[in-house]
Protein backbone atom coordinates (compact mmCIF):
# COMPACT_ATOMS: atom_id res chain seq x y z
CA UNK A 1 0.00 0.00 0.00
CA UNK A 2 0.93 3.12 -0.78
CA UNK A 3 1.69 6.51 1.27
CA UNK A 4 -1.30 8.08 -0.53
CA UNK A 5 -3.49 4.75 -0.18
CA UNK A 6 -2.23 4.94 3.68
CA UNK A 7 -3.36 8.67 3.65
CA UNK A 8 -6.56 8.30 2.23
CA UNK A 9 -7.36 5.38 4.07
CA UNK A 10 -6.81 7.56 7.32
CA UNK A 11 -9.52 10.05 6.48
CA UNK A 12 -12.58 8.39 7.93
CA UNK A 13 -10.38 7.62 11.34
CA UNK A 14 -9.09 11.06 11.42
CA UNK A 15 -12.93 12.30 10.66
CA UNK A 16 -14.28 10.47 13.42
CA UNK A 17 -11.12 11.60 16.25
CA UNK A 18 -12.69 15.16 15.52
CA UNK A 19 -16.28 14.45 15.57
CA UNK A 20 -15.86 12.62 19.06
CA UNK A 21 -14.76 15.95 20.68
CA UNK A 22 -18.22 17.38 18.54
CA UNK A 23 -20.28 14.90 20.23
CA UNK A 24 -18.85 14.66 24.05
CA UNK A 25 -18.89 18.63 24.23
CA UNK A 26 -21.79 19.96 21.66
CA UNK A 27 -24.49 19.68 24.26
CA UNK A 28 -22.75 21.01 27.22
CA UNK A 29 -21.57 23.42 25.07
CA UNK A 30 -24.57 24.50 23.64
CA UNK A 31 -26.96 24.69 26.87
CA UNK A 32 -24.14 26.75 28.87
CA UNK A 33 -23.65 28.81 26.03
CA UNK A 34 -27.34 29.35 24.18
CA UNK A 35 -27.55 32.91 25.54
CA UNK A 36 -24.40 34.62 24.81
CA UNK A 37 -24.99 32.87 20.88
CA UNK A 38 -28.26 34.92 21.47
CA UNK A 39 -26.76 38.55 22.27
CA UNK A 40 -23.71 37.69 19.85
CA UNK A 41 -25.35 36.30 17.05
CA UNK A 42 -29.15 36.77 17.30
CA UNK A 43 -29.36 35.43 13.40
CA UNK A 44 -27.56 32.31 13.97
CA UNK A 45 -29.42 31.88 17.62
CA UNK A 46 -33.04 31.71 15.14
CA UNK A 47 -31.48 29.18 12.62
CA UNK A 48 -30.60 26.81 15.47
CA UNK A 49 -34.22 27.88 17.20
CA UNK A 50 -36.00 27.48 13.83
CA UNK A 51 -33.94 24.06 12.97
CA UNK A 52 -34.51 22.90 16.77
CA UNK A 53 -30.73 22.09 16.90
CA UNK A 54 -30.80 23.07 20.65
CA UNK A 55 -33.42 20.42 21.34
CA UNK A 56 -31.16 17.78 19.68
CA UNK A 57 -29.81 15.36 22.58
CA UNK A 58 -26.15 14.04 21.98
CA UNK A 59 -27.36 10.63 20.95
CA UNK A 60 -29.63 12.93 18.11
CA UNK A 61 -26.43 14.26 17.19
CA UNK A 62 -24.14 10.92 17.43
CA UNK A 63 -26.91 10.34 14.43
CA UNK A 64 -25.79 13.14 12.18
CA UNK A 65 -22.78 12.48 12.75
CA UNK A 66 -22.77 8.69 11.69
CA UNK A 67 -24.76 9.52 8.60
CA UNK A 68 -21.62 11.92 7.82
CA UNK A 69 -19.28 9.29 8.35
CA UNK A 70 -20.61 6.57 7.02
CA UNK A 71 -21.01 9.47 3.45
CA UNK A 72 -17.10 9.83 4.05
CA UNK A 73 -16.43 6.46 4.85
CA UNK A 74 -18.27 5.57 1.62
CA UNK A 75 -16.42 7.94 -0.57
CA UNK A 76 -13.06 6.97 1.17
CA UNK A 77 -13.62 2.94 0.39
CA UNK A 78 -14.51 3.35 -3.05
CA UNK A 79 -11.85 5.88 -4.08
CA UNK A 80 -9.68 3.33 -3.42
CA UNK A 81 -11.61 0.23 -4.54
CA UNK A 82 -11.56 2.18 -8.26
CA UNK A 83 -8.72 3.88 -7.64
CA UNK A 84 -10.59 7.43 -8.47
CA UNK A 85 -9.32 9.41 -6.40
CA UNK A 86 -11.25 12.28 -7.53
CA UNK A 87 -14.55 11.90 -4.81
CA UNK A 88 -11.86 11.37 -2.17
CA UNK A 89 -10.56 14.81 -3.08
CA UNK A 90 -13.72 16.03 -2.78
CA UNK A 91 -14.20 14.77 0.39
CA UNK A 92 -10.86 15.80 2.07
CA UNK A 93 -11.28 19.37 0.46
CA UNK A 94 -14.55 19.68 2.20
CA UNK A 95 -13.08 18.22 5.66
CA UNK A 96 -10.14 20.34 5.72
CA UNK A 97 -12.32 23.62 5.05
CA UNK A 98 -14.50 22.52 7.83
CA UNK A 99 -11.35 22.50 10.24
CA UNK A 100 -10.37 26.03 8.67
CA UNK A 101 -14.19 27.32 9.84
CA UNK A 102 -13.82 25.79 12.80
CA UNK A 103 -10.89 27.57 13.89
CA UNK A 104 -12.46 30.49 12.62
CA UNK A 105 -15.62 30.41 14.95
CA UNK A 106 -13.02 29.69 17.42
CA UNK A 107 -11.38 32.86 16.47
CA UNK A 108 -14.33 35.09 16.19
CA UNK A 109 -15.95 33.38 19.93
CA UNK A 110 -12.25 34.19 21.84
CA UNK A 111 -13.04 30.75 23.62
CA UNK A 112 -13.26 27.33 23.92
CA UNK A 113 -15.44 25.75 21.13
CA UNK A 114 -16.43 21.95 20.93
CA UNK A 115 -14.40 21.40 17.43
CA UNK A 116 -10.97 23.55 18.43
CA UNK A 117 -9.21 20.62 20.19
CA UNK A 118 -9.20 18.05 17.61
CA UNK A 119 -9.12 20.72 14.86
CA UNK A 120 -6.08 21.76 15.22
CA UNK A 121 -4.49 17.83 16.11
CA UNK A 122 -6.15 16.89 13.04
CA UNK A 123 -5.07 19.69 11.08
CA UNK A 124 -1.49 18.33 10.20
CA UNK A 125 -2.78 15.64 8.82
CA UNK A 126 -4.54 17.48 6.21
CA UNK A 127 -1.48 19.91 5.81
CA UNK A 128 1.02 16.92 5.38
CA UNK A 129 -1.70 15.02 3.40
CA UNK A 130 -2.12 17.59 0.45
CA UNK A 131 1.60 17.84 0.32
CA UNK A 132 1.74 14.46 -0.70
CA UNK A 133 -1.32 14.55 -3.19
CA UNK A 134 -0.34 17.28 -4.87
CA UNK A 135 3.29 15.92 -5.52
CA UNK A 136 1.90 12.08 -5.98
CA UNK A 137 -1.11 13.24 -8.25
CA UNK A 138 -1.16 14.76 -11.63
CA UNK A 139 -4.44 16.78 -11.44
CA UNK A 140 -4.69 20.13 -12.64
CA UNK A 141 -5.56 23.50 -10.38
CA UNK A 142 -8.34 23.53 -12.33
CA UNK A 143 -9.30 20.27 -11.67
CA UNK A 144 -8.99 20.19 -8.06
CA UNK A 145 -10.65 23.07 -7.30
CA UNK A 146 -13.67 21.77 -8.99
CA UNK A 147 -13.62 19.12 -6.97
CA UNK A 148 -12.91 20.73 -4.36
CA UNK A 149 -16.27 23.08 -4.86
CA UNK A 150 -18.51 19.63 -5.79
CA UNK A 151 -16.99 18.51 -2.13
CA UNK A 152 -18.24 21.35 -0.46
CA UNK A 153 -21.68 21.07 -2.19
CA UNK A 154 -22.29 17.73 -1.31
CA UNK A 155 -21.23 18.64 2.65
CA UNK A 156 -23.67 21.18 2.58
CA UNK A 157 -26.51 19.23 0.64
CA UNK A 158 -25.55 16.04 3.05
CA UNK A 159 -26.29 18.27 6.20
CA UNK A 160 -30.05 19.15 6.06
CA UNK A 161 -30.33 14.84 5.72
CA UNK A 162 -28.05 14.54 9.00
CA UNK A 163 -29.97 16.64 10.94
CA UNK A 164 -33.45 15.50 9.60
CA UNK A 165 -32.37 11.81 10.77
CA UNK A 166 -31.16 13.09 14.06
CA UNK A 167 -34.37 14.70 14.83
CA UNK A 168 -36.43 11.61 13.57
CA UNK A 169 -34.07 9.51 15.97
CA UNK A 170 -34.90 11.74 18.56
CA UNK A 171 -38.65 12.10 18.03
CA UNK A 172 -38.27 8.05 17.91
CA UNK A 173 -36.00 7.84 21.40
CA UNK A 174 -38.51 9.77 22.91
CA UNK A 175 -41.66 7.80 21.64
CA UNK A 176 -39.88 4.82 23.18
CA UNK A 177 -39.17 5.92 26.72
CA UNK A 178 -42.41 8.00 27.02
CA UNK A 179 -44.79 4.91 25.88
CA UNK A 180 -42.93 3.03 28.50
Amino acid sequence: MTEINILIALLPIIFMIHDFEEIIMFKPWLVKNRFEIKRRFPRLDAFLTKKRIYDLSTSGFAVAVLHEFLLISTVTFLSLWYENLLWWLAAFSAYFIHLLLHIGQWMIWRKYVPVIFTSIVTFPYCLYTLCVFMKTVQFSIETILLWTLIGLIAALCSLPSAFYFALKFDQWRSGIYINK
